[in-house]
């Protein structure tokens, strides 16, 4: 079975009179390695993600959108198989410091971007003194009891804070092999790396 998540990568700029376009870029891939606490989910999914925003205003948040509105799992199908530590990963900070992400898995889509609904595993900076920059690498751990099958077509989704464009890009590697099977839409399943503005 080959799991088709549709992942939407998202960066929002703000918007300055006069400016070009932003060419944004970002990437992402997930392996699968036997979980080393044996009493944890039998598999550890790590995410590396790389950005970069091609402008000076730094990265808010990032969403991982496993199915799609409308998709074929639910909610409660998703987080009975996805787990992760109450700090998910890191990533680079401005001025050489690390930032600490939260996970928060939601059936609801990210209200701050339009049209991206559906289920997602949303990646937030913990807020403290270190935020993340305009480029950067994260690095996200989750864990499964579901063994890992290859990603189809899938996106990631970065948003910029106070920002009103957007960027798609690929995700690659593998997830965690669910029954019901997340589907790409094709209204938000773009395939290659693209830039998209509003």
């Amino acid at each position: 079975m080959k799991l088709k998540l549709t992942i939407l990568l998202s960066l929002v700029t703000l918007v300055v009179a006069s400016t070009a376009l932003a060419q944004c870029d970002i990437s992402g891939n997930i392996t699968a390695s036997a979980n080393p606490d044996s009493e944890g989910p039998a598999w550890m999914y790590t995410l590396t993600i790389n950005w970069d925003t091609d402008v000076q205003y730094a990265l808010s948040h990032m969403d991982l959108i496993i199915d799609s509105e409308g998709g074929t799992c639910t909610l409660s199908d998703i987080a009975a198989h996805l787990f992760w530590d109450p700090i998910i990963g890191t990533s680079d900070g401005e001025g050489g410091c690390t930032v600490s992400y939260f996970g928060e898995l939601s059936g609801n889509g990210d209200p701050s971007i339009p049209g991206i609904g559906g289920i997602i595993l949303k990646f937030e900076p913990n807020g403290g003194d270190c935020e993340p920059g305009n480029v950067g690498t994260a690095t996200f751990v989750f864990y499964s009891d579901l063994p890992p099958v290859p990603v189809d077509e899938d996106a990631l989704s970065l948003v910029d804070k106070y920002s009103l464009y957007y960027c798609m890009g690929h995700l690659t590697g593998v997830f965690p092999g669910y029954a019901c099977d997340p589907v790409d839409n094709e209204a938000t399943n773009f395939g290659t790396l693209k830039g998209m503005f509003r």
